[in-house]
């Protein structure tokens, strides 16, 4: 019965991915829709806030290596519209391990090291959707 419940509240859940790479959009949606997340996805920087205003996510999952300001600054943006209340789960590289502090300093809530497991991505949604 609880894991009905669960399934039900990760159902009224919405998250937005904010991402570059097709396969890395295919995959985090496929692993988000299969938990049982309302799940959109942009892949242009440019496009992001007519959405995201729109879908009016609970979590907003970025990846920081996206293009044209990169994700630093799509943090900041977010952090001065409607949205700036909804914690936002930065996807960092391998490379920028140590940059947690700049994720922070920009408004992001939290950050996921590249490659991650389904079991990090599960905790990380559990901390901030519970």
């Amino acid at each position: 019965m609880r894991k009905l419940q669960d399934k039900k509240e990760e159902q009224e859940k919405k998250i937005a991915v904010i991402e570059e790479v097709a396969d890395n959009i295919y995959s985090i949606k496929f692993i988000l829709q299969s938990i049982g997340y309302e799940v959109t996805s942009v892949s242009s920087r440019d496009s992001y806030q007519p959405m995201l205003k729109e879908f009016l996510p609970d979590l907003i999952i970025i990846d920081m290596m996206i293009a044209g300001g990169g994700g630093y600054d799509a943090i900041r943006q977010l952090g001065k519209s409607s949205l700036k209340k909804v914690p936002i789960l930065a996807i960092t590289a391998e490379a920028m391990e140590g940059k947690e502090e700049d994720v922070y300093q920009a408004g992001g809530q939290d950050t996921l090291c590249k490659p991650y497991s389904v079991q990090d991505l599960k905790k990380k949604l559990k901390k901030w959707l519970a």
